[in-house]
């Protein structure tokens, strides 16, 4: 079901409820961009991951929030399901907070088109949305605004206002708003709408109603849709009145500000219910959900995990869950669109899935890919198939299999890491998986250098994956560990490369900057993926596909901007990051 602002308000209750009684649900989020490839390096950290991706989530938007919402029936053995579709589009609020700036990728956009996004419907119809610190900031400064004038309307009751002297240079014009205010009581006029003028000069406006007309008028600013702060003058019969219009005005702000929480209300609902939360390569999406509707992104890694657990204390990747046995050997791609394919055949089976009502869901025919709620119901189908595929080789049967959440216990909380290798993964309830780097070697060498001379370079001690920094530089890995003391030992000494330990590089990093780190920033392939993806030849080599990235910045303290490729890009929304 497709939502937009003119029927959020309305779907609402139906939306909390569903959420309220599932068994599970699904997301998928819409970008207005994610520029990712060129900052991971296959050989980081998760918290230098996170790093990376905390900064992409700062650039870009969600333009469409995908939820698909999942409840068992025991009795029947099925699964009821409502799947909402969500445009966001966050409207301009006021000078407190600022407008977002609308950063893009234009072969994201350019994607999204050609996939049947409605960015008409996007920018006219988006639901709005603000982060918990923004709701906070916003509600306190509309209770302090509040306060003031209610203060001043008790203060002149009791005729302790506090009179600031007019200025010469400003006399004229309260003498003109003044005469333009008497006329106005002398016609019949509903409100009187005075010139524009700063605040300095309301502020005084505001001290001579209470000094001049007491009673006999209401003064209020409002916002006019240029942004300019107009008074309106209107006939006020006693101080009570104006208290009681002040009230009404204020609920007023108060529900404006509700709309303008809007979607963040969603998110709330699923943090309440602390119901398993499906993604499917989940890690931005994560972010996204957290950093957009939630709480801003936490500086610190560690800061990071807690929250999220907090927040979502059962989060499942797919991803993740599809790359590890039992699961993998059956699965040749974990691609969404792929791993639904896979999963849709022996030895799994998608288990009965109903649409509670035919608006408020998809069926497989429907075929939108990267359409958010559709994306969202085909991970939930992919998720489902897997976990009945567990239930069966545990020797569980009918409606234990999805009663019984010990199955899924090995996956939860642990997100899938695109691109770093030795398969590892963010774990959100627990400490990281800790791999060595011994084996891995930060290489510089001539330009004209390119991936069959680094491969050569390392043959006496059997495959590499090479992962480039730059034009001159890359970390290179060997498959065989035990042979990195003696490359180091034997390849030490050139004046053409230079090489040094990982373990090196990482604490030079940290500490001054090498004469190695070369400002270039340029394409290269590279060859590699995923530990979990890689098969051994009959040779016991690895087996790798080429595929070409940007070049990664390596963690600095600030790291600097990439500069313009000359090479073709590679469309962001590539398969390998779905």
């Amino acid at each position: 079901m497709e939502v937009t602002a003119s029927n959020f308000k309305s779907i609402l209750p139906d939306v909390e409820k569903a959420i309220n009684n599932c068994t599970f649900l699904s997301i998928d989020l819409e970008f207005t961009g994610l520029d990712l490839v060129r900052n991971i390096n296959a050989f980081d950290t998760p918290e230098q991951y996170y790093q990376k991706l905390r900064r992409n989530c700062k650039e870009f938007l969600v333009i469409q929030y995908g939820l698909s919402i999942f409840r068992y029936d025991e009795e029947k053995d099925i699964f009821h399901n409502e799947t909402y579709n969500f445009y966001i589009f966050r409207r301009p609020i006021n000078h407190n907070i600022p407008d977002q700036r609308f950063l893009c990728q234009t072969s994201s956009i350019h994607f999204l088109v050609n996939e049947g996004f409605d960015f008409n419907k996007l920018f006219k119809e988006g639901i709005s949305y603000l982060n918990v610190v923004e709701e906070e900031k916003y509600r306190n400064e509309l209770e302090e605004a509040n306060k003031k004038v209610t203060d001043s309307i008790h203060s002149q009751q009791n005729g302790t206002n506090d009179v600031i002297p007019i200025p010469p240079d400003a006399k004229e014009f309260v003498d003109n708003v003044v005469g333009q205010i008497e006329e106005f009581l002398q016609s019949d006029q509903v409100e009187l709408q005075l010139p524009k003028c700063n605040s300095f000069l309301r502020r005084l406006i505001y001290q001579t109603k209470s000094e001049k007309f007491r009673d006999r008028i209401s003064v209020e600013t409002r916002k006019m849709d240029n942004k300019d702060r107009i008074l309106f003058v209107t006939r006020l019969k006693s101080k009570v009145e104006e208290a009681e219009m002040q009230k009404q005005k204020y609920e007023e702000q108060l529900s404006e500000l509700d709309a303008f929480v809007g979607f963040t209300k969603v998110l709330r609902m699923v943090v309440n219910s602390g119901k398993l939360v499906v993604g499917h390569n989940a890690c931005l999406d994560i972010l996204h959900s957290l950093d957009k509707f939630l709480n801003p992104l936490p500086a610190d890694y560690e800061e990071f995990k807690e929250l999220t657990h907090s927040l979502f204390p059962k989060i499942l990747d797919t991803k993740y869950m599809s790359s590890l046995e039992p699961l993998v050997e059956h699965i040749s791609s974990n691609v969404l669109k792929n791993l639904l394919e896979s999963v849709s055949k022996e030895p799994f089976e998608i288990p009965d899935v109903v649409i509670e009502e035919e608006e408020v869901g998809y069926s497989l025919k429907d075929e939108k890919e990267h359409e958010a709620g559709y994306d969202a119901y085909i991970t939930g189908l992919s998720f489902l198939a897997m976990w009945k595929y567990l239930g069966s080789l545990s020797g569980v049967k009918g409606a234990e299999i999805f009663t019984n959440f010990d199955l899924l216990q090995p996956y939860i909380n642990k997100i899938y890491l695109m691109v770093l290798i030795e398969n590892q993964y963010m774990n959100l309830a627990g400490e990281d998986l800790t791999v060595s780097k011994d084996h891995v070697f930060y290489l510089t060498f001539p330009k004209e250098w390119k991936m069959n001379n680094i491969v050569q370079l390392f043959s006496p001690f059997g495959n590499v994956y090479v992962s480039w920094l730059d034009d001159t530089s890359a970390y290179v890995g060997l498959y065989k560990r035990d042979q990195a003391a003696i490359a180091l030992s034997t390849l030490s000494q050139s004046d053409t490369y230079s090489i040094m330990t990982f373990a090196r590089r990482q604490a030079l990093l940290m500490g001054t900057q090498t004469p190695f780190a070369s400002p270039i920033k340029k394409r290269k392939s590279v060859e590699g993926q995923p530990a979990a993806k890689r098969r051994k030849t009959n040779s016991g080599s690895f087996s790798m596909s080429k595929r070409s990235i940007d070049p990664i910045v390596e963690d600095e303290e600030e790291p600097a901007e990439p500069e313009e490729s000359s090479s073709k890009k590679v469309f962001m929304e590539d398969q390998a990051w779905e």
